[in-house]
C-alpha cells in the first residue's frame, strides 16, 4: 500500500532519492575516511565510482520501458520477418538476447583470462556504457531514412536492443561481482544495497529524460509523425553522446582505477 502510494507522487520519491542517496554518499564518506585502511579506501573509492556510473548507463538502459517503446508504437514499422509485433513486444528482444549470449560472454571472459588478456573491471563498465549509447546511434540511424511513410524500420529498434543487452552482460553481472570483492567485508550488505539504490536512482532519472521528448497526440495517435521523429531523434541522440562521453571518460580513468584496486579483478 506504501509502495503504492509513493508511485502516486513522483516529486515524492525524486526528494527520497536525492536525500537517501545524499545520506548514503555522506554516511560512506565518513566509513571510508575513518574505518578504512589504505587499500580498503581505495578500493571503496573505485566502488563507489563504478557504482555512480551504473546510474548513467541504467538510466539509459531503462528508456525500453520509457521513450523506446513510446518510439515503437507512434513512429516505427513494427513488421519484423512478417511479423507485425506491438510495441511493448520488442522489450521481449533483451530476455531473448540475454538467453543467447549470456554463455558467450561467459566463455569469452574466460578465455581471455586464461590469456591474460580479460578487460579489467572498469573497462568492461566502460564498454557496457559505450554500447548502450551506440544503441541509440542505431535509432538516430534509422530516424535519418524512414520509410514513404515516415515510419522508422523496427530492425532499427532490433539492433539497439542488441547493444544495450550486450552492453547489460558486460556490466551487471560484473558490478555484481565487484561489490562483494572490492568492499570492506563489514558493509558488504551495506554497498550492495548502495548498488540497488543507484538502479532505484537511474529508473527515476530515466523517466525525467523521456519526458523531454514528449509529443502531442490526439486519442493516444500521434498528430505529426515527422514532428514526433524529430523529437524522438533530438533525445536519442542527446543520450548517444552522454553513453559515449562518459564511457570514454571512464576508459581513461580505467587504468588508475585498476591500480586503486590492489590486485581485485
Amino acid at each position: 500500500v506504501v509502495a503504492w502510494q509513493m508511485l502516486q507522487f513522483h516529486g515524492a520519491v525524486g526528494v527520497a532519492l536525492n536525500t537517501l542517496a545524499l545520506a548514503v554518499l555522506i554516511g560512506l564518506g565518513w566509513f571510508i575516511a575513518v574505518k578504512c585502511n589504505a587499500v580498503e579506501r581505495s578500493r571503496m573509492i573505485v566502488l563507489i565510482i563504478l557504482t555512480m556510473s551504473t546510474v548513467v548507463f541504467w538510466a539509459l538502459f531503462e528508456q525500453s520501458a520509457a521513450s523506446m517503446t513510446l518510439y515503437a508504437d507512434r513512429v516505427m514499422d513494427r513488421n519484423i520477418l512478417g511479423l507485425q509485433l506491438t510495441a511493448a513486444q520488442f522489450g521481449a528482444l533483451n530476455a531473448l538476447f540475454i538467453f543467447l549470449f549470456a554463455p558467450l560472454f561467459a566463455w569469452l571472459w574466460t578465455r581471455l583470462g586464461s590469456r591474460g588478456l580479460e578487460p579489467s573491471t572498469p573497462v568492461k563498465f566502460a564498454l557496457g556504457i559505450a554500447q548502450a549509447g551506440l544503441g541509440f546511434g542505431a535509432l538516430v540511424i534509422g530516424a535519418a531514412n524512414p520509410d514513404q511513410a515516415g515510419l522508422v524500420s523496427g530492425y532499427w529498434m532490433v539492433l539497439a536492443y542488441l547493444l544495450h543487452t550486450t552492453g547489460e552482460l558486460c556490466l551487471s553481472p560484473v558490478g555484481l561481482s565487484a561489490v562483494t570483492k572490492l568492499a570492506v567485508p563489514s558493509v558488504v550488505g551495506v554497498m550492495m544495497g548502495a548498488w540497488f539504490l543507484a538502479t532505484a536512482y537511474s529508473e527515476f532519472v530515466a523517466a525525467q529524460l523521456a519526458k523531454l521528448a514528449a509529443v502531442e497526440t490526439v486519442d493516444g495517435t500521434v498528430a505529426d509523425i515527422g514532428a514526433a521523429l524529430a523529437s524522438y531523434t533530438e533525445l536519442f541522440s542527446n543520450l548517444l553522446w552522454v553513453g559515449l562521453g562518459v564511457a570514454a571518460a571512464l576508459l581513461l580513468i580505467s587504468p588508475v582505477l585498476k591500480r586503486m584496486m590492489h590486485g581485485v579483478h
